[in-house]
């Protein structure tokens, strides 16, 4: 008899890109979006960006569930599904991008909710907290990013 498990979290460790970064492969359960925003909301307080925390926390649980959903969509089984990666790096001193990538190639759009929909809002929300964002197509999926800088020091 097999047994499945379901992946926990990895420790959020440093990458070695040339700026600050930290990256944390999570397995793609719905309590990830959570250990996401706490990950997040952890690394800036560290880089003492605590004016990013509400807004990039909330960015954080909209790629994460994005790439949650998306993961959902293709395998309904929460223990064959796998994980996918966060990513918080500072390319400035005043300017974060918090990426997820999962290994799903649908692209997420901006979508107009109605009023009365359950869902559909999130990228809608990256949008209007996110100085800018974007999709990087890999071979193997996606990854999905989106960078906010301190009120009036865009760099």
């Amino acid at each position: 008899m097999t047994t499945m498990m379901i992946s926990k979290p990895s420790p959020l460790i440093p990458t070695g890109t040339g700026h600050p970064a930290y990256a944390q492969s999570l397995p793609c359960t719905e309590e990830s979006v959570r250990i996401a925003r706490l990950s997040v909301a952890a690394t800036l307080r560290a880089w003492g960006l605590g004016d990013l925390v509400d807004d990039a926390r909330l960015i954080a649980s909209e790629l994460a569930t994005n790439a949650l959903r998306h993961a959902a969509r293709h395998i309904p089984d929460p223990e064959s599904r796998g994980s996918f990666r966060l990513k918080v790096e500072r390319p400035s001193d005043h300017l974060v991008r918090i990426s997820t990538f999962d290994r799903s190639r649908a692209i997420p759009h901006v979508l107009q909710a109605s009023e009365t929909a359950e869902s559909g809002r999130g990228m809608a929300v990256v949008e209007a907290l996110a100085c800018r964002w974007g999709i990087d197509p890999k071979p193997w999926g996606k990854g999905v990013w989106a960078e906010c800088a301190i009120p009036g020091r865009l760099s």
